[in-house]
């Protein structure tokens, strides 16, 4: 099984992990809609880059409620929507000087080896010439220091072009506090203050899009979610016994409550074959390639959502859906960590894995109602600062 796993990894790499080519220019990306927006205003017009993409639920859903959250502030912004693999070059910094301000993120953009290039060491291929070039305010928006445990440290130049980006920048919205402290080994403390809180608006679905659905009626059964990208920094050497062990919990656990695996893109599939190993029964939901209103209707549905994706813990988080993180990254431990529940979590490395993934998810089920009204509190949080983020942004490009 091991070598069937290990086979299907390398695949779904291939087919997902490419490096895209460079174009000259780019054309603006459409992005599906949620709300009934209002007509736009052309002299309202954003530039927004980041990884849009329709191969990953996450990503699918995690720029437009980017958008949405300011559209909360200002209705009329016009967004000019831009993918950003490709090498920045002077067409697409003249679109830039070309409108009011330049929105990047969100997602875990501070990654070497996604977009790999020699000019920004991020995945952004933004180098400090053409960074210069730009003449309008520029917002890092909601991303995220993603550097896998025990992955190589970023090249030289990364300091040198994240440093010139806190210069030039608003600010950087980091979307966790364990990013912002990482970061910071990265940049000048003269620039520390730029760099700030920005929750990635995921988290606080619920209240950005509150009529779509009743977020309090959960249904009787749990959703689990794996990934599998990087997985020998994720597991490590022991990657079978834990992979073994979640499915013995799981195994339990879809013996009191019908059992759905979410898949956010093919790779995530993995898995299967130890559920199958340990007969689990389980439903299949690909959540890859839809709607992203149908992401959301799906992560609002579940009593518990165990999670190893970032997105598979703050997008039902964001749902008032009671969460437990299976921590194989960082960022799902420093997530809880800022929202007051570290204990929500169980680290793949622990000896007592097993063990604590079985009395957590188990002590979750039984508090579904009062786990319901923490995530509810907090969201109201993290949504206020986004807001408040928002409208420093807008003040900067003349847009409040």
């Amino acid at each position: 099984m091991k070598n069937t796993v290990k086979k299907y990894l390398k695949r779904i790499y291939r087919h997902f992990f490419r490096k895209p080519k460079s174009k000259k220019e780019q054309k603006s990306i459409i992005l599906p809609k949620i709300l009934n927006e209002s007509s736009k205003k052309s002299l309202n017009k954003i530039v927004h880059i980041s990884a849009f993409s329709y191969g990953n639920a996450g990503d699918t859903l995690l720029p437009l409620a980017l958008q949405n959250t300011w559209d909360t502030v200002l209705p009329t912004i016009d967004w000019n929507n831009k993918q950003i693999y490709p090498k920045v070059n002077n067409s697409l910094v003249n679109e830039i000087n070309n409108s009011k301000g330049v929105v990047i993120g969100g997602g875990g953009l501070f990654l070497k080896d996604t977009n790999a290039n020699k000019i920004s060491g991020w995945q952004l291929p933004c180098s400090i010439e053409m960074l210069n070039n730009i003449k309008v305010p520029i917002v890092l928006s909601a991303v995220g220091y993603n550097r896998f445990r025990g992955q190589d440290d970023f090249e030289p130049y990364f300091k040198e072009n994240i440093t010139a980006f806190a210069e030039k920048s608003v600010y950087l919205g980091l979307r966790n506090t364990g990013s912002i402290e990482a970061l910071k080994n990265y940049i000048p403390e003269q620039f520390h203050h730029k760099i700030r809180f920005q929750p990635c608006m995921t988290t606080f679905i619920s209240e950005l899009y509150p009529k779509i659905t009743d977020y309090n009626n959960k249904e009787d059964f749990v959703a689990i979610n794996t990934a599998f990208d990087r997985s020998h920094f994720r597991f490590g050497e022991n990657i079978g016994d834990i992979l073994s062990a979640t499915a013995k919990v799981l195994k339990e656990i879809s013996q009191k409550f019908p059992l759905k695996f979410y898949s956010h893109m093919p790779s995530d599939e993995a898995f299967l074959p130890f559920l199958q190993s340990y007969e689990v029964d389980y439903e299949l939901i690909k959540l890859n390639k839809v709607h992203p209103k149908n992401i959301i209707l799906e992560y609002a549905k579940p009593k518990l959502v165990i999670g190893m994706r970032g997105h598979a813990q703050m997008i039902p988080f964001g749902c008032k859906t009671p969460i437990v993180s299976i921590v194989s990254h960082n960022k799902l431990q420093w997530f809880l960590d800022d929202i007051g529940r570290p204990e929500w979590g169980v680290d793949v490395l622990s000896d007592a894995y097993e063990k604590d993934l079985r009395e957590r998810v188990f002590s979750a089920l039984a508090n579904t109602e009062n786990e319901m009204a923490y995530i509810s509190s907090k969201q109201k949080e993290l949504f206020a600062t986004s807001i408040n983020n928002v409208n420093d942004a807008l003040l900067k490009m003349q847009l409040n």
